[in-house]
């Protein structure tokens, strides 16, 4: 059954007009016109059948050239709390790569415009569902989208996910691309749970310890080392931090028994520098060792669009035997310059924690968007009123990026620090981590907040999972 065939059976879940196929043989040299709109785009996506009072949504997208999308979302409801925003693909849209990456772009954006423009009768009995109902088609229309999208760099290939999370940094950085993940590990049971909703591999393994590699086989294995025993936050003891000794034991053993075309691995930026250097030589040894060209960089989160300063170490293994260039080999994604602050991604309406009489600001606040880090002052303790100078007790202008969101560490803004907000300082919502953190308006998180922190904490940021992955089709022999 056609892809085409398959949407108008299933009418009460979506529909589009074209295949993506299609849509990239028909691309339009000229697409706009005298106002700078595409008039007739060549995908459309549809929420059909809506009923009286629902929420409805159509995504539009437009291949202006060769790798090259645009798209644009229209939404509406009959109801006088929501009438209806949208616009077609124009010039002045966003480009992307691929058509999903447009799409989902797109219908992000759509999603975060109907939670806000309902502002507090969001979680009112009236709505609830209706968001609610929009947002799982949303999710739904996107992975259809991906996997009849033959623009995507990393289609049909697999990928062996350890040490997930609760987020699925790399889980949705890769299938955001059209990559299938078959098999994840995670020990938490509470992060497994969410990286299940949002990612949804083939299969999920607990406890790294004892799960066995020697019949695995993929073409990309992704790892987010602990981070625990080489960040700042942690005791930095490195591989001999006898908690997670064991863990890094059976880790080194899996990166040898796993059989991958590509091996990616991410730890903080410490890691490079621990006892020395000597851990992450052990681990690059170690791929040397079986059969792979070793690279290692250092990237920032901020030069890929999310408001974080978030530097984290990434080392990339490509086996001897697929063909590189033997000067640059794998060429890692070059920073851009930040252009996101998290103002871009506060949800408005959220009430101050913390009221003015406990912040002592050291620094004039700007008065302009600024792409660093903007500390303006610390907090106070709540038992003896002395300030505090770590994380959770630091307060940031929300027009300059945030600071690097952590698993752990307290303080009264714990894993996210403070920002000024309108006088008043708070720390982030679950939402606002999830975007800081690049992933999708649809994703899920944990309904206790602490919990989803800490998922946010430990994750991957999705804009710089991405772009790593993104030349990997070509390197592995994927060309769409």
């Amino acid at each position: 059954m056609s892809y085409i065939a398959k949407c108008a059976n299933e009418r009460s879940r979506f529909s589009h007009k074209k295949s993506p196929v299609a849509a990239v043989a028909a691309a339009a040299p000229s697409p706009f016109n005298a106002r700078g709109v595409v008039e007739s785009p060549q995908f459309v996506l549809v929420r059909p059948d809506v009923a009286t009072g629902e929420i409805s949504i159509t995504v539009r997208a437009h291949c202006v050239s060769k790798g090259r999308w645009i798209a644009a979302a229209a939404w509406g409801s009959l109801s006088q709390h929501l009438p209806f925003d949208g616009t077609f693909p124009n010039r002045w849209a966003t480009e992307f790569k691929s058509l999903s990456e447009a799409v989902e772009h797109a219908t992000n954006l759509a999603l975060r415009q109907i939670n806000e423009q309902l502002g507090k009768l969001v979680n009112t009995k009236a709505w609830r569902g209706k968001v609610d109902a929009v947002t799982a088609w949303a999710v739904d229309a996107i992975r259809h989208t991906r996997q009849h999208d033959e623009t995507l760099p990393l289609r049909g290939l697999r990928v062996i996910d350890l040490c997930a999370g609760g987020v699925g940094g790399f889980g949705m950085g890769l299938t955001s691309l059209g990559a299938q993940v078959l098999l994840a590990c995670e020990i938490d049971p509470d992060a497994r749970s969410i990286y299940l909703q949002n990612v949804k591999p083939a299969k999920m393994h607990a406890d790294l310890c004892t799960l066995d590699g020697t019949k695995l086989t993929c073409d990309i294995l992704t790892l987010g080392l602990l981070c625990q025993a080489f960040s700042q936050a942690g005791k930095r003891k490195g591989f001999a931090d006898p908690v997670l000794a064991e863990v890094y034991r059976h880790t080194k053993r899996l990166l040898r028994e796993i059989q991958a075309r590509v091996v990616i691995i991410e730890c903080a930026r410490q890691f490079l520098t621990q006892d020395g250097g000597k851990d992450a030589a052990e681990v690059r040894e170690l791929l040397m060792q079986s059969g792979y060209r070793v690279q290692h960089r250092t990237l920032n989160a901020a030069g890929f669009g999310v408001a974080q300063s978030r530097e984290r170490s990434f080392i990339v293994g490509i086996r001897l035997d697929i063909a590189t260039d033997d000067i640059l080999g794998y060429v890692f994604p070059t920073e851009q310059e930040p252009t996101a602050v998290v103002a871009d991604i506060l949800e408005p309406g959220i009430t101050h924690t913390i009221d003015q009489s406990q912040i002592v600001l050291h620094r004039t606040v700007p008065t302009k968007r600024r792409t660093t880090l903007a500390e303006v002052g610390l907090l106070k303790t709540v038992d003896t009123q002395q300030v505090r100078d770590c994380q959770g007790y630091r307060v940031y202008d929300p027009k300059g990026l945030g600071p690097s969101l952590t698993a752990s560490g307290g303080g009264r803004a714990s894993r996210t620090g403070a920002f000024l907000v309108n006088g008043h300082a708070r720390g982030l919502t679950p939402r606002e981590a999830y975007r800081m953190q690049g992933m999708p308006e649809w994703a899920a998180h944990h309904n206790t907040t602490g919990h989803a922190l800490k998922h946010a904490g430990n994750a991957v940021a999705v804009p710089v999972a991405r772009e790593l992955a993104r030349q990997l089709g070509v390197i592995l022999g994927r060309r769409p």
